[in-house]
Parts: structure tokens; C-alpha cells; sequence
């Protein structure tokens, strides 16, 4: 009998506390999930001031691409592609604007193929950025 008390009880006093219970974990979750939410952000805005600053050598351009010298002569004569002279003979191009030049077209010819273009870029980008961050360092071949 005196068990039977104890467990009415113990029912009805969760019963009277579980919604609180319920709503402080709720609660708990929610601050969890703001502050992973705020991590991410954080790492998108690093991520996103390190991609502006990566730039490709014409033989990154040439190795990444797999096209010729004079294909990349003339999307630069054409201004397809952006890039800057270092020194008068040599360029570097923006990561960033090669990648919308290849991914918008504006940087193709015949036989291109930029679906794969595009994932060399990616893979190399994303080797620069686990370099910079201290991850081990591959190489794009065998990315």
C-alpha cells in the first residue's frame, strides 16, 4: 500500500513538472543550436575572406583547366577571364572570377569541359584553404 502512494505520487508530481522539465530542455536545445549555428557562420565568413584572396599562377590556370597557353591568351585578350600583371611577365588570375567565367560560360571553347573544370577548381580551392587552416596538404593530382 505504502509503495503504491509512493508511485501515485511520483506520477503526479512529473506529471505537474514534466511540462517545465520539457520546455528547459527544449530550451537547452535551442541555445545548443544557436551556438553551432553562430560557429558556422563564423567559419563561412573566413572561409568566404580566404577564397577572395586565392589567386592561380598561368601554370595552376594552364594544369587545372587542361588548356593551352593560347587559349588562355585569348580570354585574357577577350577579358573572359580577370587577372592582373604581377610583373610585366607575370600574371595571376582571381580564383573567384575564373570560377564564375568557367561556371557562367563566358571562359569555354569547343571540346571544354567545364562540369570538370569545375571540379578541379573546387578541389584545388579547397586544398588551399585546409593548407591555410593547418590540415594535411594534398595534392591535386590526388585529389
Amino acid at each position: 500500500m505504502l509503495s503504491e502512494i509512493v508511485v501515485i505520487t511520483y506520477f503526479r508530481y512529473m506529471e505537474a513538472n514534466e511540462p517545465t522539465l520539457l520546455y528547459d530542455e527544449i530550451k537547452a536545445i535551442h541555445q545548443e543550436l544557436h551556438r553551432v549555428t553562430s560557429f558556422i557562420l563564423e567559419l563561412r565568413r573566413e572561409y568566404t575572406v580566404l577564397e577572395d584572396k586565392i589567386e592561380l599562377s598561368t601554370s595552376d590556370v594552364l594544369r587545372l583547366l587542361g588548356i593551352s597557353k593560347a587559349s588562355l591568351g585569348r580570354w585574357r585578350e577577350t577579358n573572359s577571364i580577370p587577372y592582373r600583371y604581377l610583373s610585366s611577365n607575370h600574371v595571376v588570375y582571381p580564383f573567384k572570377g575564373l570560377y564564375l567565367a568557367v561556371k557562367t560560360g563566358r571562359a569555354t571553347f569547343k571540346g571544354f569541359r567545364r562540369l570538370e573544370a569545375l571540379q578541379r577548381l573546387n578541389a584545388y580551392k579547397d586544398g588551399i584553404i585546409k593548407g591555410y587552416m593547418g590540415d594535411h596538404e594534398k595534392h591535386i593530382e590526388d585529389l
